[in-house]
């Protein structure tokens, strides 16, 4: 995840003191531990990493990208068990879920880190790109920190207290985060598949699925069959999807292998933790939304432009935010304004081809 769109928002107390090194640590079935992470609020945060205890050893779902807290988390998994973290898997390339591999190479060097072959082209040949990425932000958090200094826009008018309060949290974050993103070493997985695996530990097994693109072209699940326990990665993020990556039709085929599983307790990439799937449902319905939108703009020729203008997400953006106006700001920075672009990229591609009619 990364910082998209500067936006003027009134941010929560609670919201703007919390740090984005902090995580709660949540016990969702015997021998499986969450580490959740602070909501997406700015870009800057890491992903929620997974910690699933077997009778002969730990595999660890994602693992962050802030080294510090990768290191406190291995802390924690030692003082729940004394058995050796085996397996690292990572859902996908996205650097917030895998920055932190080194720290468990570290820390267990005999660990096996898994991916799909995508997410290991991804590390491989995107990640490194990301430390530049964040570095390139500086100019917008001293552009921020001039105007809270001065409490004037450019045009010197009073800096509003939305405003303010925004870039604020944004300055904050950025602050704490670069430190410890450029600390990081990316590293790719060892063993890659592109189906399913399952692992054993133990008497515990572990699935661990690609059910085809999605958030990326390489998303990987697990699900834990005896406790009912499913962890998507970004095939389900809180507040709100993050499809800059995605594949619309393919992900939305994703969600309904997910909704298969008939899971007792979910996981997101981001968020807090789920005992139903309601809010799967809730993404899947904007997903066909914003697919079925794109596909109708470019059948009819129209272009990117008259696409935005004539989608309004209000909504969704109700029902995924709740009034809650940092949420709203992170639905139009992280899904309205990559996901339309993506879309119809996507259906623009699609409809270059001749469809194959339905049998």
């Amino acid at each position: 995840m990364v910082f998209l769109v500067v936006k003027q928002t009134v941010v929560h107390a609670q919201d703007r003191d919390s740090s984005i090194l902090s995580y709660r640590t949540v016990k969702v079935a015997d021998g499986i531990y969450a580490f959740i992470r602070p909501e997406e609020r700015s870009g800057f945060q890491a992903g929620n990493s997974i910690a699933i205890i077997g009778d002969d050893g730990v595999l660890v779902f994602d693992t962050g990208n802030i080294p510090t807290s990768t290191r406190r988390q291995i802390a924690e998994i030692r003082k729940l068990t004394d058995k050796p973290v085996r397996y690292v898997v990572i859902s996908h390339w996205h650097p917030d879920h895998n920055l932190g591999n080194s720290e468990y190479r570290a820390a267990f060097p005999a660990v096996t880190i898994i991916g799909t072959t995508a997410t290991r082209n991804g590390i491989i040949e995107r990640v490194p790109g990301y430390f530049n990425q964040m570095k390139s932000f500086a100019p917008v958090d001293s552009m921020m920190r001039s105007r809270l200094a001065t409490g004037t826009l450019p045009n010197g008018s009073e800096l509003p207290q939305g405003t303010r309060a925004f870039y604020t949290v944004v300055t904050k974050d950025y602050h704490e985060f670069m430190p410890e993103v450029l600390t990081a070493s990316p590293l790719a997985p060892d063993l890659v598949f592109d189906d399913s695996i399952t692992i054993a530990l133990g008497k515990r097994l572990v699935n661990v699925v690609r059910p085809g693109r999605g958030n990326t072209e390489g998303d990987a699940y697990v699900y834990v069959p005896d406790v009912k326990v499913l962890l998507t990665g970004d095939l389900v993020t809180m507040p709100c999807p993050f499809p800059g990556t995605s594949y619309f039709s393919d992900w939305i085929s994703a969600l309904d292998q997910l909704k298969a599983r008939h899971a007792a307790a979910i996981v997101p990439g981001h968020g807090d933790v789920q005992h139903d799937y309601a809010f799967v449902d809730l993404t899947r319905e904007l997903l066909v939304f914003t697919r079925d939108k794109a596909r109708a703009a470019a059948l009819q020729g129209q272009s990117l432009d008259q696409l935005r203008k004539e989608t309004n997400f209000d909504p969704f953006i109700e029902r995924f935010t709740g009034g809650d106006a940092l949420r709203k700001a992170a639905f139009e920075n992280f899904y309205v304004q990559p996901a339309l672009q993506r879309a119809y990229d996507e259906a623009k591609f699609l409809i270059q081809a001749p469809i194959t009619p339905a049998r």
